[in-house]
């Protein structure tokens, strides 16, 4: 292992080896505590070749002792929306005439997976019920804002196949940086979506964002349409966070990919608690055919590198802006630490509409169309 080095004031002191693992880790945590706004000026630095020798050792003794952004990346990469519980009342058959003409629509994160959305909303519409407002979660803000701007279910569709290229390129992120794949994005949201303000949208809708420097999720209901919903679905690390007014948002799923309280709260303030609650749900929460296998999703990660290095995610540090790399990965696993259940808190009269898509992929777009009839497929199932 490099010799661990000490930041104090931009300068430079070697401290010598110890064979004390418990010496050392303290050492660690000192420096990281002490000297993060260095360090992060530094961090994004380190390819540069003309970057001296000993902090690319201390870039070495970072990488081996508590994180990069690359591990977090591809942990979120290959595990992101696949928690293991599943719930039994997920698709229960419900009589149609109990829901009446309007409910109440969450719809959840789940990335590519997120297309079965739109066949649900397609089932909806065959069967003459509408959403009276919209709650969308990452992909579930991008179906979302859609629909309630205009677009049907079977626009959706086409607008994929027509992005097909674009959406294939979403499909191999690692290949890509976190600025290409934010490109890719938001020229699509650009595109298609015919207005700029979520406040103008013709159904009410709510988009879920989480905020780095507060570490709290925010629901807007007005504001700039596309900036949010691509906040919304900024998975962290694959695609930049963005910043808007005081706030950096990354993907609303960090802190909750359903906000089924919020439905509940905007239903008894707006509707009188009028309306049914239907969820939506692509993440495989609620999934019995998934047959991924995550032992307790992103918050097992949380609680590994907290074993590592206990300083790391145990309190908010400052994020001034999206350079502030390892702020930004200390405050996402203060979240993921304390966000307790990844499947949605139901109360239990809630209708929960899991299209079953198996082992479908966050990025697989090659599914598209089997994805969006595995939403009709279920969502007629649930509507007798």
């Amino acid at each position: 292992m490099a010799p661990y080095c000490h930041l104090s004031f931009r300068k430079v002191v070697k401290v010598k080896r110890t064979s004390q693992k418990k010496e050392s880790d303290f050492r660690l945590k000192t420096l990281y505590k002490r000297n993060l706004d260095y360090i992060n000026s530094i961090y994004l630095s380190f390819k540069d070749k003309n970057i001296p020798k000993y902090l690319k050792k201390l870039q070495e003794s970072i990488e081996k002792d508590i994180f990069t952004a690359k591990k977090l990346r591809d942990y979120v990469n290959n595990i992101y929306y696949y928690p293991d519980k599943n719930y039994e009342r997920a698709n229960q058959p419900v009589d149609r005439n109990v829901l009446g003409e309007r409910i109440a629509l969450v719809l959840s994160g789940g990335g590519a997976r997120g297309v079965a959305h739109a066949g649900v909303l397609k089932a909806l519409e065959n069967n003459g019920i509408k959403p009276a407002f919209i709650i969308g979660t990452s992909v579930g803000s991008i179906v979302g804002a859609a629909y309630s701007t205009g677009i049907s279910p079977d626009e959706m569709i086409e607008i994929f196949e027509k992005e097909e290229k674009k959406f294939f390129k979403l499909s191999y992120s690692r290949y890509f940086s976190q600025k290409a794949m934010t490109h890719i994005l938001r020229s699509v949201l650009n595109k298609y979506l015919p207005l700029n303000k979520v406040e103008n949208t013709k159904i009410p809708f709510y988009i879920n964002a989480t905020d780095l420097k507060r570490c709290e999720r925010l629901i807007f209901s007005n504001g700039d349409l596309t900036e949010l919903v691509l906040a919304s679905s900024a998975i962290p690390f694959l695609f930049e966070p963005i910043s808007y007014e005081d706030y950096i948002l990354v993907d609303g799923g960090v802190t909750d990919n359903f906000c089924v309280d919020v439905a509940r709260m905007i239903n008894k303030n707006n509707f009188g608690n009028e309306l049914k609650i239907v969820v939506s749900d692509v993440s495989s929460a609620t999934d019995i055919t998934s047959r991924i296998n995550t032992s307790y999703f992103l918050l097992n990660l949380s609680k590994e590198f907290v074993d590592t290095v206990k300083l790391v995610g145990k309190e908010i540090y400052p994020v001034r802006d999206k350079r502030d790399v390892l702020s930004i990965i200390n405050n996402l696993l203060y979240m993921l630490d304390r966000r307790g259940g990844l499947a949605p808190e139901l109360s239990g009269d809630e209708i929960i509409i899991t299209p079953l898509l198996e082992k479908m992929g966050v990025f697989e777009f090659k599914k598209t169309m089997w994805a969006f009839n595995k939403g009709v497929e279920t969502a007629n199932i649930v509507l007798q």
